[in-house]
């Protein structure tokens, strides 16, 4: 259960991320640094996410 919890934080996380990059959502423009740190640590949580996920699905 506390895994599922962890999962569920990760992939909020990545949406947060995601809005925080989208048009749609942001009143001001991120600056290029910005916006490539905000990439890559999105990147690093996705890949984690993934990560967990197959564990999870080997371990069933």
């Amino acid at each position: 259960m506390k895994n599922e919890v962890e999962l569920v934080k990760k992939a909020e996380e990545i949406s947060k991320g995601l809005k925080r990059l989208s048009k749609k959502s942001r009143k001001v423009v991120l600056p290029y640094h910005s916006s490539y740190d905000l990439i890559d640590e999105l990147e690093d949580i996705a890949d984690s996410l993934v990560s967990d996920l197959k564990s999870k699905e080997q371990e069933s």
